[in-house]
This record gives structure tokens, C-alpha cells and sequence, in this order.
């Protein structure tokens, strides 16, 4: 299948390295600032009601493009309202009045409104409207901070503006934190692996290049389209790990075939034939698993999708050419500089070995006893581990799901300071109200427009947990509709201050502003309660509504998830399946493989919940516990794993497959497989699991949760799944694992895609 491949990499070695090198130089010197150019938000569906609210307040209502909040305290402890305090403060907000970038201030000061003070009035806030898109509202919070600093007062700068600035760095500093870690690890266990620092150093050189090739690919996608930041954390995390992964396979087979005695063509030949097939149907796997979030109309979740598919698709274009050439360039001084471990065998002897393990009589081995065993109490070794990998998994039954907010940075961050102390020491969620954007037939002051936005306002404010509504009717709450009508005539803004600057900040054109205060946590299932009860109150004639701001955007994200989660499985399911049986010919290896791989990511579900939800662990890891995880990280997770674990399945069945075809033997056909399979699948596991687990290091909590999420479903799937729930399930199913309707079995005869020889 690959073979013409093979003969134009080992004949073109060494321009394929020079182009190599050309694409290497082009990717670090315009990748290494990729993160500068990608965005921190996208996290709603642009379609849904919240979104649509929230672009009504910006075109219809003149809302700033985004709010900080500036938080104010005094270091010697005086009141926010002693004068010196005041005067401090006012001093502090007229260094940043006037610029074309800021827009409307409030302050306590300027209300009169309690929220803005602290219920022991020692600290008061400012919230300062900004202009511009998310690159310059990050921006701003740069230049604004030294601005707004002040020598009498304590200045801290909260609000999602800050957030989205603070995440961008910490995802640059995780990132690094995470290749800092990771590679002198790998590094040192592929000695070890190997045997050889020639042969380690391969790897790290085609796991460079992906994760430099896959920046330097979301740098370009980022001049045209809204790339998430967050998707440079899975270049990073697929790249070096499957580039490590196809890497092992490959380097290892190319030693196997030398270390038989053939020529370097030839053995080159051969490794593409086998090995590199394996590397291209995972890749195909992976990258069609990652593109099925494709189907959620998120930024975040298809940015992940392309920047993933785009490392992976660099991971295998490397493994494919690049390791090849390498491989053609260096023969037998793959082998050069030989670390002799203490008991460990020579690389060529291990190699040899490997190669032999099929042959007639070769039946020792750790992983062919262990997969006899295993056989032979299948029944058993199934039904057990079957049931406790599903007991793991039972706390996601009660998972509880937010979306990001600076409760997801670390308690260092200044934008995180903010947001506990609004939660704590003032009025709960006066900056995150629910916003209601109402739209009338005609002018919302009219006579018309006032009596049916009264109702609809009265109606609201009637609802269990709601604790009051700014807006049009605040004003004075002992005025009835008809008082209303004749407060906001024409003739009575002309004269009365109060109802003019109501007009102003609440109404433009048709449209209308309220803003539900709550009391309960905007991330809880009693606020999308409220949201969906707010939603099914019935408008009046003449007068439409969208309901907008941060429990509605929680609700909306998990409708959205909820709509695209079986489409998404529905892709990834299909491909499995055909994927699977081009290379095997079985429809029953597919159903197989489909129903294990729940399995396996069920105990990272499980452990999702446990750890970041119930919090067991969070001291350990270092993080807050904040009763909910990430919506979109289990989606992000099953896709990501669904795709990685084919590439073990992948590797293990086509050696089972191998041994069947030429010996009809089920039992052995698999002991065998595992045998030629064990050592290379645990090794590139745990590599893989070195690479994803360092990310679990991070600050930001959305990355621990991929970290920890991915990491121990590779290790389940390599481990407990591979080595025993596999052989178990293949002893059990006897000669039905290879069966197909026959005029499916002549149609993968005659594709012609199987290996035809030994791998």
C-alpha cells in the first residue's frame, strides 16, 4: 500500500530532508508567537438566544464592547465613602477618561446605586466600558492597568476583558511549563526504550517539527478565521504525542527488519508496508474523531478540531517522510551510541527477538503467558473487569457543568481576586446580571411600548428567584403602568432629570434593557432554571424578547452540546467502523472496539467528576474545586480518545489479524499479537502518557481536566483494555471477531488493503 512511498523516500532521502529542513525553519520562525494571535473566548454557539441578545446590546442598545470592573480598597483601611478615599479614586478613573477606547464609567459615586459598595464599605468598584474586538479589549487591559494605578489606593482589574487577557498568558505559560516537563522525560525513557541515543533522538526531532508545523499552521488559520488559544495546547499535546507514538512504532519496526539481516531499502521497504500503514489509518482515526466537533458551531471546539487534525496530520506527514529519510540516511547507525542498561539486553538482540516471537515454537514471554492466562479464564477476567471499569465511571451520572470564567484561573491571578471578592463581599452577581433585550413595534417609550413593557417587567419580577429588574421601571417602584406612560412622555424627559437618564441607559429606538438580579450561583442548575422559566413567560403583543447574559449562555452552551454530542458519535462511530474493517475485513472487531472504548472513557468521566467536581485530589494537582467542570472537556475528551485508542487497537489487531489469516488459530493468533505487540503498546503509552499528563501540571483548570481526562483514559485503554479486555472479549467471540456478510469480505479482498506479509 505505502511501497511507492517507501522506494521515493529512500531514493529522494536527501531532498526530502532539505525541504524538511526548509518547512522546519518557516515553522519556528513564524509559529513560536502563534499565541499572540489567537483569542481566548468562544465558548457560545453565535446562533442561539444568548448570543443573539448580547449582539442586540451592541448594535440596538450602544452597549460597550466590553466591561471591566475595577476594583478599589484602601491599603490603610479607609471607607469608600471617606473623601479622601473618593477623591483617590476619582483621581485614578480621570487618568483614562476621554480615550476613544473607554466609554461610560460608573462608579458609586456617580449611581448612588448600593451595589457598588461592599456590605463592610471598605471597598467599591468602577465599571468601565471599553471599545474594540477581543485582540484590543486584551489589549487595553495593558495599557489601562499602569494608568489606573494609584498610590493611595490598593487597584485590581477584573471583568472578562481581564479574564480573556490573564487566560492568554496562563495558557503560554502552561504550554511551556508542559514542554519543559514532558521532554527531557520522554527524552530519557526513549533511551531507555531504545537502547540507543541515535535511535531516541528520532522521535523528539519528528515531535519538534509537528509541534512547530501545527503552530505555525494556526498562525496562518488566524489571519482569516477566529482561532481559540486553547487550540495551541492540542498541537502541543497531539502533536508531540502521536509524533512520539508513530515514531516508536516506525523506528522500532525499521531495527526489527535490520536487525533480520536485510538490506536498508529493503527493510525501509517493509516498515512503511507495515508499521507506517498502522501510523496512517490511526492518523485518518484520530484526525476524522477530532474533526467530527466540527459539528458544534463553538470557536473553541472547532478550533481544537483543526488545530488537532492539523497536528496530527503533520505527526503523520513526518512519520511518513521525514522519520523515513532519517531512517535511509542513517541505516545501521540507528543503533549508534548504545546505552548498556544494567540487565537489559542489546537493542539488536531485543529486536531480534521481537522478530522471532512469531516464529513456530517461540512461546515464551510475559505478555504471551499473560494473554494465555487471560484466555483462558476469559469469561471471568470480562465479567469483573467489565463491572469495576463501569463502577468508575458512575460519579458522571451526577456531573455538574459550567462554562470558563476566572474561576478557572489560579488564585494568583489578579482578574480571579476580583471575582471572589464581588462574589463575597458585595451583593451577589451585580455585574453578571441576566439581561433581557426586549424589542417593541414601535418606540419603547410610546404609550404603547411602556404598557407592554410593564407587563412583561411585572410579569418577570414575579418569578421564584428573582431579586430585582433595572431598568425602565426601577425608577421609583410605587408608580403604577399609566404613571409610567406619563413619566417617560416626551414633554417629562424634557424636565425630569431622572426619567431622562432612565431613557438613556435602559431604552434607544424600539429596543429595551432589564437586568435580572439573583441570588444563586450563575453556574448552577437553579439559575438555568430561572433562564428557562424567564424564557417561557409569555410577551405581549407588539413586544419580543431575548434573554442574554451568563446563566443564559451556560443554558444555551449545554443545548447546544446536547444537540451535537450524538451527531458527533455518530461520526466518530461511523468511522471506526469503516476504518476498521478496511484493514481487518470483520464488522464484529468494529463493535468491539466501539463498546471497549466507552468503557475506557467512562473511568475518565468518572474521574473528571470525582476530581474536579467533588474536589478529591485538588490540593495534590493544585486547584480550586468549583463544584462543576468544564461543559465542553468531556466532549473535547471523548473525541480525543475515541481517536487515540485506535491507535493501539489499530497496531494490536493487525498482528492478531496477521498470525489468524496464516494459522486459522484464534487462541494463538491473539497470544501472539499480544506478544509482538505488549512491550511496544505499554512503552508508547507511557510515553503518551508523559506527554498528556504534563499538561495536568497546568494552572488553568480547563487544562487539568484535558491533562488528567486524556491521560488516564490512554492508560486504561493501553493497560486494563488492550491486555485484558481484549483478549477475553477475542477468546470469547472465537472465529466470529473475523466475520463480514461475504459480499463484504470479497469487497475487502479485493481493495486490497491488508499487509500480505508478516509485520
Amino acid at each position: 500500500m505505502l511501497r511507492p512511498l517507501s522506494r521515493l523516500v529512500y531514493r529522494r532521502r536527501r531532498w526530502i530532508l532539505l525541504l524538511s529542513a526548509i518547512f522546519i525553519a518557516v515553522s519556528v520562525t513564524f509559529g513560536v508567537d502563534a499565541l499572540r494571535h489567537l483569542k481566548a473566548g468562544g465558548f457560545e454557539d453565535p446562533g442561539c438566544e444568548s448570543a443573539q441578545a448580547t449582539v442586540a446590546l451592541h448594535a440596538h442598545l450602544g452597549q460597550d464592547d466590553g466591561t471591566i470592573v475595577v476594583l478599589y480598597s484602601s491599603p490603610r483601611g479607609l471607607s469608600a465613602l471617606d473623601p479622601e478615599f473618593r477623591a483617590a479614586m476619582q483621581e485614578s478613573l480621570a487618568n483614562i477618561k476621554g480615550r476613544p477606547d473607554v466609554g461610560a464609567i460608573m462608579t458609586w459615586y456617580t449611581t448612588g446605586a448600593a451595589a457598588f459598595l461592599s456590605t463592610d464599605k471598605q471597598r467599591t468598584f468602577a465599571l468601565v466600558g471599553l471599545r474594540g474586538d477581543e485582540a484590543r479589549l486584551m489589549e487595553l487591559i495593558g495599557i489601562l492597568r499602569p494608568l489606573l494605578a494609584s498610590s493611595r489606593l490598593d487597584v485590581k482589574l477584573g471583568g472578562f476583558p481581564a479574564v480573556f487577557a490573564e487566560m492568554h498568558e496562563q495558557v503560554e505559560k502552561d504550554l511551556q511549563r508542559a514542554e519543559m516537563l514532558s521532554f527531557p522525560i520522554v527524552a530519557l525513557l526513549l533511551v531507555v526504550i531504545f537502547g540507543s541515543v541515535v535511535a531516541a533522538m528520532l522521535p523528539l526531532i519528528v515531535g519538534a517539527t509537528t509541534i512547530f508545523g501545527g503552530l505555525f499552521l494556526l498562525r496562518v488559520a488566524a489571519t482569516q478565521i477566529d482561532v481559540s488559544v486553547f487550540a495551541a495546547n492540542t498541537v502541543s499535546m497531539l502533536g508531540l504525542g502521536l509524533a512520539i507514538d508513530y515514531s516508536l512504532f516506525i523506528v522500532s519496526r525499521f531495527r526489527e527488519e535490520l536487525a533480520l539481516g536485510k538490506e536498508v531499502e529493503t527493510a525501509l521497504l517493509r516498515t512503511l508496508e507495515t508499521a507506517g500503514r498502522t501510523v496512517l489509518f490511526s492518523g485518518i482515526t484520530v484526525a476524522i474523531a477530532l474533526l467530527s466537533l466540527e459539528v458544534f458551531p463553538i470557536m473553541f471546539l472547532a478550533s481544537v478540531a483543526r488545530g488537532g487534525a492539523a497536528a496530527v496530520a503533520i505527526a503523520v506527514t513526518t512519520s511518513l517522510t521525514l522519520l523515513p529519510a532519517l531512517l535511509a540516511l542513517l541505516g545501521h547507525r540507528v543503533n549508534a551510541w548504545p546505552i548498556r542498561l544494567r540487565r537489559a539486553r542489546p537493542a539488536a538482540a531485543a529486536a531480534s527477538a521481537a522478530a522471532s516471537s512469531s516464529a513456530p515454537g517461540a512461546r515464551k514471554g510475559f505478555w504471551y503467558g499473560m494473554s494465555l492466562f487471560v484466555m483462558r479464564h476469559a469469561a471471568p477476567v470480562f465479567v469483573v473487569t467489565f463491572v469495576v471499569l463501569a463502577v468508575l465511571g458512575l460519579p458522571f451520572r451526577r456531573a455538574r457543568f459550567a462554562i470558563p470564567d476566572a474561576r478557572v484561573l489560579p488564585m494568583s491571578c489578579e482578574s480571579r481576586a476580583v471575582s471572589i471578592a464581588l462574589t463575597t463581599q458585595f451583593p451577589r452577581n451585580e455585574t453578571e446580571p441576566i439581561q433581557i433585550v426586549a424589542r417593541t413595534e414601535g418606540p419603547v417609550l410610546d404609550a404603547a411600548g411602556i404598557s407592554a413593557l410593564y407587563e412583561y417587567t411585572r410579569s418577570v419580577a414575579a418569578l421564584p428567584g428573582v431579586r430585582r429588574i433595572d431598568g425602565l421601571f426601577s425608577v421609583n417602584p410605587r408608580l403604577g403602568k399609566a404613571e409610567y406612560v406619563r413619566f417617560y412622555a416626551a414633554r417629562s424627559r424634557a424636565t425630569n432629570l431622572p426619567a431622562a437618564y432612565a431613557a438613556t441607559h435602559y431604552a434607544k429606538g424600539r429596543h429595551a434593557l432589564m437586568s435580572v438580579l439573583y441570588d444563586c450561583d450563575a453556574n448552577s442548575e437553579e439559575a438555568q432554571a430561572l433562564i428557562r422559566a424567564i424564557r417561557a413567560v409569555p410577551a405581549p403583543r407588539g413586544l419580543d424578547a431575548l434573554v442574554g447574559g451568563m446563566p443564559a449562555q451556560l443554558t444555551d452552551f449545554l443545548q447546544t452540546l446536547a444537540r451535537g454530542v450524538p451527531r458527533a458519535v455518530a461520526i466518530i462511530v461511523a468511522v471506526i467502523f469503516l476504518l476498521l474493517y478496511l484493514m481487518l475485513g470483520s464488522l464484529v472487531i468494529p463493535l468491539k472496539a466501539v463498546i471497549l472504548n466507552v468503557l475506557s472513557l467512562s473511568v475518565s468521566f468518572g474521574a473528571l467528576v470525582w476530581v474536579f467536581q467533588d474536589g478529591h485530589c485538588s490540593e495534590l494537582l493544585g486547584f480550586t474545586p468549583l463544584g462543576a467542570i468544564d461543559g465542553a472537556m468531556p466532549v473535547l475528551v471523548f473525541a480525543v480518545a475515541f481517536g487515540l485508542s485506535m491507535d493501539y487497537e489499530v497496531f494490536l489487531l493487525s498482528r492478531i489479524k496477521e498470525h489468524y489469516d496464516r494459522t486459522g488459530n484464534a487462541e494463538e493468533s491473539v497470544a501472539l499479537g499480544v506478544e509482538k505487540t505488549g512491550g511496544i503498546i505499554t512503552s508508547a503509552a507511557l510515553l503518551l502518557v508523559v506527554v498528556i499528563g504534563s499538561f495536568a501540571t497546568g494552572q488553568l483548570i480547563g487544562v487539568k481536566q484535558v491533562g488528567l481526562g486524556l491521560g488516564l483514559a490512554v492508560l486504561v485503554d493501553a493497560t486494563v483494555v488492550r491486555m485484558l479486555l481484549v483478549p477475553a472479549a477475542m477468546r470469547l467471540m472465537g472465529k466470529y471477531n473475523w466475520w463480514a456478510p461475504r459480499p463484504l469480505a470479497l469487497l475487502h479482498q479485493r481493495l486490497g488493503l491488508s499487509e500480505g506479509g508478516a509485520e
